[in-house]
């Protein structure tokens, strides 16, 4: 698309029209001829200069120039991570008799894709090409767009200019940045799972098997094979002895990922929820490598992923997926969009991109019921047609992901072509009842795994702790022997940090940061009266300073302190940072 399709003047043919028109009327007032000669000479060059110019732009129009662009093969091998700088090569073709002049170079994508340099003027003779080199940053994990570019063309004399947008997509799929390796050391779990395979932690279970671990009394529902008939003979008191046995098994680690508003404030790439997906690959790297067992839970108002538990590449690479998918969210629970709002955002892609116009250019008849109900009405007033923007989708997404046993149905179809051409849409914010009700859902779907290893990664901001049915969750899950780990990312952390180096912007941000702070610390002793372990995070942090912080100060708790909180405790006694 177009900014226009006529040339403008550029800087300096505003200063020769200024100056043409000035010596002109100058020479006219005084009488001296020559002097509005030069003036009539520079408006006749003026002239001349536009009408080569716009026979090179009609040129454009019938796309004799093309772009396109491509990422290095060395980049596609080593993968993209955010916050590190990626190459992307840039070709400019022309196919025209005639030769071009590109000035300016300006590239449109998604949200946290930003140009680290610019290219430079370049001369395109006919029937030839030109290369470069675009250096890009990329903030944010996820898959993202590069949409296309607004190329500027100019003539020789840099008189006229004229700037046109050429679609081109390419995606980047990023991966967030690779934090230190945790080692998560031997523990012993209080209840026993029906997986047997061996991982890397021992487990104490009350069946036949394994090695002797010490002799007990008799309780009262011990088996009867369990007796050491020959240690209870040897016994003073003449009670029965039971054998207790532990073996290696595998352990069962749950994540939980609050996907909610407010962790998505601040810049990007410097979002609570951008240390989260960081967190998450490190704690799942450390979990896998261990042999144990795996399952992730991302929510907000309700469960937006549930990643059963399992083990091996496969499972990891299932998770980088469903991690890469929550920073671009397009559920209809999630999204704060009108259906209105929906087909003009997909519409003005198609227009964009596709050159599909799906605009009405009147309004139908205003008793003709069936005929609105094919149109969809932007926040602007305009009036798209429905029909028009569905059949454009389904044509695109032919061979995407619209084949399969079912059609789709409209909102689906449009939501779809939304995640795979990197149309953004606006999240949402729900209310603290129904983020604690997703809170609650996915506890429940940890429970089905008794003693595993939960671990909730979420600001408690906007979450109704007091909620029934998520203390019944908790109550259940500490039944069922979970141990619950939250780690908290403080909102002040999270600031940028250029703000919190000024003195001024340090002394606002404190300010208005009280409030927050007071809810942060209401909210963490809610969740911890409901029986998590509560740990306060920076951007800075790894897993294995979180554990080692968590358990430190574990260990250095009173015995009264601790019975007050009777939930058991996390099985990851300590964690040793190791090079990733």
């Amino acid at each position: 698309m177009a900014k226009g399709r006529f040339p403008t003047l550029h800087t300096n043919g505003g200063y020769l029209l200024s100056i043409g028109l000035f010596m002109l009327v100058l020479g006219v007032a005084v009488g001296q001829w020559s002097i509005s000669a030069l003036g009539l000479t520079s408006l006749t060059l003026l002239c001349a200069s536009y009408v080569g110019f716009a026979l090179r732009v009609s040129l454009l129009w019938r796309r004799h120039l093309e772009l396109l662009w491509w990422l290095p093969r060395a980049a596609t091998s080593e993968g993209l991570v955010a916050l590190r700088p990626v190459g992307v090569q840039l070709t400019l073709r022309n196919l025209s008799p005639l030769k071009l002049w590109v000035s300016e170079l300006r590239i449109f994508g998604s949200r946290c894709v930003l140009p680290r340099s610019r290219i430079e003027p370049l001369d395109l003779p006919a029937h030839s090409e030109a290369a470069a080199q675009l250096e890009l940053l990329v903030t944010q994990a996820g898959e993202w767009f590069i949409h296309g570019a607004t190329v500027r063309l100019s003539d020789p004399l840099g008189l006229y200019t004229l700037e046109a947008y050429f679609p081109s997509a390419l995606k980047l799929k990023v991966l967030p940045r690779q934090q230190p390796r945790v080692v998560l050391d031997v523990a012993r779990s209080p209840v026993g799972v029906s997986e047997q395979r061996i991982g890397v932690h021992s487990l104490r279970q009350s069946g036949l098997g394994g090695d002797l671990r010490e002799l007990r009394e008799y309780v009262a529902g011990d088996p009867y094979k369990l007796i050491a008939w020959k240690a209870t003979a040897r016994s003073p008191n003449g009670r029965p002895l039971v054998k207790e046995l532990e073996r290696e098994t595998m352990r069962v680690h749950y994540l939980l990922l609050d996907i909610g508003v407010t962790m998505r404030e601040g810049v990007p790439g410097q979002w609570k929820l951008d240390h989260a997906l960081e967190l998450c690959l490190s704690y799942a790297r450390s979990v896998l490598e261990g042999s144990d067992r795996l399952g992730f839970i991302a929510f907000d108002g309700e469960v937006y992923h549930h990643l059963k538990a399992g083990d091996g590449p496969i499972l990891r690479r299932r998770l980088s997926e469903k991690l890469l998918d929550v920073m671009h969210v397009v559920g209809p629970s999630f999204v704060a969009m009108t259906d209105g709002e929906l087909f003009a955002a997909v519409a003005r892609y198609l227009r964009q991109q596709e050159a599909i116009e799906t605009r009405l250019p009147g309004p139908p008849p205003a008793d003709d019921a069936a005929a609105w109900a094919q149109v969809a009405v932007a926040p602007s007033g305009e009036r798209i047609s429905r029909t028009q923007v569905v059949q454009a989708v389904r044509r695109l997404l032919r061979d995407e992901r619209s084949r399969g046993t079912s059609p789709p149905s409209d909102d689906q179809l449009l939501r779809m072509f939304c995640r795979e051409r990197g149309i953004e849409l606006p999240y949402g914010q729900r209310s603290a009842t129904e983020r604690a009700r997703g809170l609650a859902q996915a506890l429940e779907l940890a429970t089905a795994m008794p003693g595993a290893q939960v671990v909730l990664i979420s600001d408690l901001l906007g979450l109704s702790l007091e909620e029934p049915r998520l203390k019944q969750s908790v109550s259940l899950c500490r039944r069922r022997g979970l141990g619950l780990l939250c780690v908290r990312p403080e909102a002040r952390a999270y600031l940028p940090k250029s703000l919190l180096l000024d003195e001024e912007g340090s002394r606002a941000a404190t300010i208005f940061s009280w409030e927050s702070e007071r809810a942060e610390a209401a909210a963490q002793r809610e969740i911890t009266k409901l029986g998590f372990h509560v740990v306060s995070v920076g951007p800075e942090d790894g897993f294995a300073q979180i554990l080692s912080r968590r358990y430190g100060r574990a260990n250095s708790k009173s015995s009264t302190e601790s019975g007050r909180n009777d939930a058991p405790a996390p099985n990851l006694i300590s964690a040793s940072p190791s090079g990733g």
